[in-house]
């Protein structure tokens, strides 16, 4: 029986130290004076304070105790101390019974890893978490740095939720947005709301980003827009991913390339439209679009299914390749054939066109008279930015019409191993044939623009229109 009480005293000894732990304490002071404020007991420390609560050690010059809330107003040189945490503050009030401390004038959170700043700060030590508010700063002293309007900053898996005028330096970006959650341990940042990412080579703006710190790539969703510092070039779609030390970028959905280019006080702008893009910015600079493609390039003009854009190394001009379908218009003359090569320098220079080639332009007197010239390979040379000769070889053709001081006077077809058409001020002025030449001649009374077709002759209606992209 007497072994029976002794361990009983002991249970409520136990239970009363447990107790007394998680009240706060205070363990010194310069001056301290017990009261009682409407029923509760207030304690008012003065000078040196010291204060401990678990595993806590709390100082400051003066605190207000509230023992039976297990509360304590702390002033003047707050320092609350958790193992490798520190908080700084003008001043504070600690919750005992939450594990909390609030400091509504100002804190500073540091460990070894971590400083974080604001106007006013909450730390729930239970939860190890930081909610900032005000100028908020949190750096890692090293490699980033984030400002917002508020922030949640979890410390052990060292993850911060930032709202409100969100900017994070880092080694390798620049992020702005509305709000951003940023995961140091993997290196991730994910960005909603007016989103910009500033590298190196590039700037991205979207709706919502997610920018891989590692690798230096970036993905970026709704109303994209990525700018292309070095290359004077922008693309804009609706999906990107951009790998910055490759210098790659991928765009889907409505994508669209406008590259300027100025030499000599002149701009020339290449617009290119497609459903999917790929940027290639290493030497030689590229783009290869696929869907849908459509180019403008001053009155070039082009559709297919496939185009490749390779921009000349001095920067001013290139080559515009076209594949599956594809279509050029120069003012009244348009182009077909499998395949198309366009050589610019500021404008055409020279067009080719492999397999199943086939030119026709209007003329521009009888809008219902097309010159017409096909064959298996062709060569359109431009000169002063107007058709010089248009040479074709292997099973050429061609029928062009006949005038006579700009009045109607007949027509030609001809056939030939390989034709050689020259232009003067937009119309047919010569016409060379190699190799089994053949040709009839249509005096005006029997010729019927109807009949005087080549075959695979189409007028295509499809032209691209230049588009504005929405942001």
């Amino acid at each position: 029986m007497k072994h029976f009480y002794v361990n009983i005293i002991l249970l409520i000894i136990s239970a009363n130290i447990l107790f007394a732990q998680d009240k706060i304490t205070i363990n010194h002071a310069d001056s301290l004076v017990g009261k009682t404020v409407d029923g509760e007991q207030v304690r008012e420390a003065v000078g040196n304070v010291s204060l401990t609560h678990n595993n806590l050690n709390i100082t400051c010059n003066r605190v207000i105790q509230y023992y039976n809330l297990n509360k304590a107003d702390l002033f003047g040189n707050v320092k609350v101390v958790q193992d490798t945490l520190t908080i700084l503050a003008p001043q504070g009030t600690y919750y005992g019974n939450e594990s909390k401390v609030v400091c509504p004038v100002g804190a500073t959170l540091m460990d070894p890893k971590t400083t974080l700043k604001a106007n006013y700060g909450v730390y729930l030590f239970s939860q190890d978490l930081a909610n900032f508010r005000g100028n908020v700063r949190i750096t890692d002293n090293k490699s980033y740095t984030i400002t917002s309007d508020e922030l949640d900053y979890y410390r052990n898996v060292q993850k911060s939720y930032a709202r409100g005028n969100v900017k994070v330096v880092s080694d390798s970006s620049v992020i702005y947005s509305d709000n951003l959650v940023y995961e140091k341990l993997i290196g991730i940042s994910t960005a909603t709301g007016n989103v910009k990412i500033e590298s190196d080579s590039t700037v991205i703006t979207s709706k919502k980003a997610t920018y891989y710190e590692f690798e230096k790539k970036s993905i970026a969703e709704e109303n994209v827009k990525i700018d292309f510092l070095t290359e004077d070039a922008v693309v804009y779609g609706n999906y990107a991913e951009n790998y910055e030390t490759r210098n790659y970028s991928f765009v889907k959905g409505k994508a669209s390339l406008i590259q300027m280019e100025t030499k000599d006080g002149k701009t020339d702008t290449t617009f290119i439209y497609s459903d999917k893009m790929e940027s290639f910015r290493n030497k030689p600079e590229h783009y290869i679009a696929k869907d849908s493609v459509r180019t403008i390039r001053n009155d070039f003009l082009s559709v297919s299914q496939a185009g490749y854009y390779f921009r000349d190394i001095s920067g001013k001009g290139g080559v515009i390749t076209l594949a599956r379908d594809p279509v050029v218009w120069k003012e009244n003359l348009q182009v077909s054939g499998d395949s198309i090569y366009a050589f610019f320098k500021e404008d055409v220079d020279d067009i080719y066109i492999i397999r199943s080639a086939f030119a026709l332009q209007q003329n521009e007197i009888v809008n219902s008279r097309y010159d017409q010239i096909s064959g298996i390979f062709m060569h359109i040379k431009f000169l002063d930015n107007q058709v010089n000769y248009i040479q074709v070889d292997t099973n050429a053709a061609s029928i062009y019409f006949v005038y006579d001081t700009n009045s109607p006077n007949g027509a030609n077809r001809s056939t030939g191993d390989v034709i050689k058409l020259f232009f003067k001020e937009k119309q047919v002025d010569k016409v060379n044939i190699f190799g089994k030449p053949k040709g009839t001649y249509f005096p005006e009374n029997l010729v019927n623009t109807d009949e005087l077709r080549l075959l695979g002759f189409r007028i295509r209606t499809d032209k691209p229109v230049r588009i504005t992209p929405s942001q």
